[in-house]
């Protein structure tokens, strides 16, 4: 092992294996190890990374091989005059009792304690009998950062000063657990091992010298106390020097060797030396050269037990002199950190009442803005009402104006549907066919063609054929006679039901007037708008029902319309079968040889075209009573139209003639001068409406005005009683660090005066008792 690895301090890692709780906890191991035995590898949650140590033992490791390993080493250094430390560290419950105890009965499971002290006492039998030793054992207590010697009555209080950075071979064990159950404080128990192994040692052989080589040593260092008082002058005067402006070549720099090969009697520097350096050198040399007495054993032990006395005591006031130098360097941080957050404060508080006041502006900017609001939202709704006003009258327009169009649209669509619906082209047309048929059939008469009997009995079929088409034709227009009295019908009951609306109209009309006249105390315009109301509702009843009624009628006139196009070509089609026969006929009688049925032929041809003839006279009567039909059902459609008009008429005409020409006088100056008074009352009530406005708005200004000067008022009094506040809670703190100041410099000055004579170490006078020195 090399001297740098020897003077480091030695750690080693032992992991335990997992206990009971660790396993039902669910705790696994996190641990992995390398063959090469020293460093590991932690794969926690919370941290994954490598340590690397001098050794480490896994959860398998024995006690005598942990020991062999790790510590007897140690033991060896200590047998060979070496300060030596074994130490374990690690959390509760990691194994540090089992290392170090463990059963002391068994020797498989004893710890290193005793096998310490065996390995010391093997060692010590095994040594040359010219050797001395002895063996001190304390046994101490270390809780809550108290230390307890379980074999003494005095508390050592630099038991660990020599092990940690001093004259001593360390081992430092820490005892870990590989659980994840224990994964923070494993961690942590692995980073301290680490921080340790930072740590260094300067370990050397205790041994008592002889008076000889007290008196070689001594020389020894009165040589290089020479040379650095030498060194010390010779940088003095360079750096004179340097101060005065001047400068020093660079081979005339004072250095080391220059000052060791220079004579014993260096020149005197022209700045002062250190006089407690002068007065070190004076006394040594005023010493006499006698060697040292030698003492007695006990003298001895007394005299380095009081040694070590005074040298705690020489540390204990050191260190309360490092607390004190150290206080008081935090009393000064702490009194510029008060300085500068003062200052802090003072910008924090002004920039505070910047603020403050800039927020009560918004505040009262907003509360005035909010007043514009509120008077600007009651202008918006008298204008949206206006506008909603304004919107239903001209809705109302509007739907008159659609009404008239409507009606004026009705109108059209009747005339034009009259127009389509008259047949007289259509019948006529068909008449003049008939007719021309008639006059062929006379013509056949004057033709005397005789005719084959199967042509004569094929010209009957056909003619009975015919004359089922007519009979079925004359069943049809049968049918039509019926539903036109049916709708006559109908017709007449309209005709009752507007006649009873009209009496009903009329006696509401004569009920109303009679209490008016009753009631004279009752408002005019309001019995004429209740009236108005209910003769809208009524007419507005009648004119859905007519319409009702006009549309069924419409329908019932297509209707026949197409009825009477099916009879036309009906005839149509009668009318070829008559042309047909009649070629027929002419052609057979012509070719006819013989003229014995002349007469009867000229019977069935007189017959059949009195027939047609009687067929054609009853289709005259067909088409004037259909068009007779027709002309009522529109009389009847525009009549009711009037009738729509008329009741318009006499609805305007009672609410025109609701009172007689006095009355109505007297009423249209009465709405006149209610109508001045009304727009004069209008006036007045916005003048009032908005001169209120004004005066609210003026009245909540006002008083958010009057809010934010007493708002200003309060914050600068809060703002004056702080200020006030803080300057003597400031004045109290700095009174408070000055006392604490003074006091620690008071301390400071004791302590370096009461511990002038502690530095200084006197030598044993011959003829001194020890007693007395110790007094």
């Amino acid at each position: 092992m090399s001297d740098s690895n020897r003077n480091n301090i030695r750690v080693v890692c032992r992991f335990r294996p997992q206990n009971s709780r660790e396993i039902r906890e669910g705790g696994v191991p996190i641990i992995n190890y390398d063959d090469n035995g020293d460093s590991c590898r932690m794969e926690g949650k919370e941290f994954q990374g490598n340590f690397t140590f001098d050794k480490i033992f896994p959860p398998e490791t024995q006690q005598k091989s942990f020991f062999d390993e790790s510590i007897k080493p140690i033991v060896d250094d200590v047998i060979g005059g070496y300060n030596g430390t074994v130490f374990a560290y690690g959390q509760t419950g990691s194994g540090k009792t089992h290392t170090m105890m463990g059963d002391m009965d068994n020797e498989e499971f004893k710890g290193l304690i005793p096998r310490i002290v065996e390995q010391i006492f093997h060692s010590i039998i095994d040594s040359p009998s010219t050797m001395e030793y002895t063996v001190k054992v304390s046994y101490m207590e270390i809780y809550m950062e108290k230390i307890r010697d379980l074999l003494n009555r005095f508390k050592l209080t630099r038991i660990l000063q020599e092990s940690l950075g001093g004259n001593s071979r360390t081992t430092l064990i820490i005892n870990c657990s590989p659980s994840s159950f224990n994964e923070a404080e494993t961690l942590s128990t692995l980073r301290f091992g680490m921080r340790a192994k930072s740590i260094k040692n300067k370990a050397r052989v205790n041994a008592e010298l002889s008076p000889a080589e007290l008196k070689a040593l001594l020389k020894k260092a009165k040589n290089e106390a020479v040379s650095f008082q030498q060194y010390i002058s010779a940088l003095e005067g360079e750096v004179g020097v340097w101060r005065s402006g001047g400068t020093v070549p660079k081979e005339k720099w004072a250095s080391m060797d220059k000052a060791g090969s220079t004579s014993t009697q260096p020149p005197t520097p022209t700045t002062p030396s250190n006089p407690a350096i002068e007065a070190a050198k004076k006394e040594a040399d005023s010493r006499p050269g006698t060697p040292a007495p030698i003492l007695e054993k006990d003298e001895r032990e007394e005299f380095l037990k009081r040694e070590n006395e005074l040298t705690d005591q020489i540390a204990d006031k050191e260190s309360v002199l490092a607390a004190q130098e150290k206080m008081l360097s935090e009393l000064k941080e702490e009194l510029d950190s008060y300085k500068s957050q003062e200052e802090e404060n003072k910008k924090m508080e002004s920039e505070l009442n910047e603020l403050k006041v800039q927020l009560e502006k918004v505040a009262y900017e907003n509360k005035e803005g909010a007043i514009t609001m509120d008077s600007l939202r009651e202008s918006n709704l008298e204008l949206s009402a206006e506008v909603d006003s304004l919107k239903k009258q001209l809705s109302e327009h509007r739907l008159s104006q659609k009404e008239g169009d409507k009606e004026q649209k009705k109108q059209e669509k009747m005339a034009a549907m009259l127009a389509e619906l008259d047949p007289s082209g259509v019948i006529s047309k068909k008449e003049q066919q008939i007719r021309d048929t008639l006059l062929k059939l006379e013509t056949i008469g004057d033709n005397s063609s005789p005719l084959t009997m199967e042509e004569l009995s094929t010209l009957r079929r056909e003619l009975s054929d015919s004359k089922t088409l007519v009979t079925q034709h004359e069943q049809t227009i049968n049918e039509l006679h019926y539903e036109n009295e049916h709708l006559t019908r109908k017709r007449d009951e309209l005709e009752i039901r507007l006649t009873t609306l009209e009496l009903e109209y009329e006696e509401l009309l004569d009920k109303t007037i009679a209490e008016e006249e009753a009631n004279n105390n009752i408002d005019i315009t309001e019995t004429i708008a209740e009236l108005r109301g209910k003769l809208e509702a009524q007419f507005v009843a009648k004119k859905e029902v007519q319409q009702k009624e006009i549309d069924e009628l419409k329908q019932e006139l297509e209707k026949k319309n197409e009825e009477l196009h099916k009879l036309n070509s009906a005839l149509a089609e009668l009318k070829k079968v008559n042309e047909d026969l009649q070629n027929a006929i002419s052609d057979k009688e012509s070719k006819t040889e013989g003229q014995k049925n002349v007469a009867d032929k000229e019977k069935d041809m007189e017959r059949i075209r009195k027939t047609m003839a009687q067929q054609l006279a009853d289709f005259d009567v067909m088409k004037k009573a259909l068009m007779r039909d027709l002309q009522n059902r529109c009389e009847k459609v525009v009549e009711l139209e009037i009738s729509l008009d008329e009741t318009r008429e006499q609805y305007n005409n009672v609410l025109r003639n609701s009172n007689n020409k006095a009355q109505q006088k007297k009423m249209a100056f009465l709405e006149r001068n209610l109508e001045q008074l009304t727009n004069v009352q209008k006036q007045l009530v916005e003048q009032n409406s908005s001169l209120k406005k004004e005066v609210a708005i003026a009245e909540r200004k006002l008083l958010a005005r009057n809010e934010r000067i007493q708002a200003l008022e309060a914050l600068l009094q809060d703002a004056q009683e702080k200020l006030t506040t803080q300057n003597q809670k400031f004045e109290a703190q700095l009174q408070a660090v000055r006392e604490r100041l003074e006091q620690a410099r008071s301390q400071k000055s004791s302590i370096a005066s009461g511990l002038g004579f502690g530095r200084i170490a006197k030598p044993l006078r011959g003829g001194v008792p020890v007693t007395a020195e110790r007094k």
